[in-house]
């Protein structure tokens, strides 16, 4: 029988260096329309793998604890990835004006990053 604290922080650091790996991808994709896209693209997908980061962090903190107080351990790690989430990509856009489709398209192959490394990671 394994941990499955243990083996979910595990889970959680494979799929958010998977989500990275993929973003330097796309990243470097788009460098051959400037530096400028292939940055605003890495920045997209490293939005949502800090998001995700920030959501296993919280959410094993507690460790082995009663069934409301990992649910309420939930809806916080979802608080903050969302205001993350938020504020980097407001960061991102307004402050530094990033290249807008790449970095949208960074965050979203990111994210389908993820769907697909919670089916390869179990």
């Amino acid at each position: 029988m394994r941990n499955s604290i243990a083996h979910g922080r595990r889970n959680a650091v494979r799929i958010v260096l998977f989500q990275l790996g993929i973003a330097g991808l796309v990243g470097l994709g788009f460098c051959a329309r400037g530096w400028q896209s292939g940055t605003a693209a890495w920045y997209g997908g490293g939005v949502i793998a800090v998001g995700n980061a920030l959501f296993a962090w919280r959410l094993f903190a507690d460790g082995i604890a009663p069934t409301r107080r990992i649910a309420r351990a939930v809806y916080a790690a979802e608080v903050v990835k969302w205001v993350w989430l938020v504020l980097a990509l407001y960061l991102g856009l307004a402050v530094v004006g990033l290249t807008p489709l790449p970095l949208i398209v960074g965050v979203l192959v990111a994210q389908v990053a993820f769907w697909a490394a919670v089916g390869i990671f179990r």
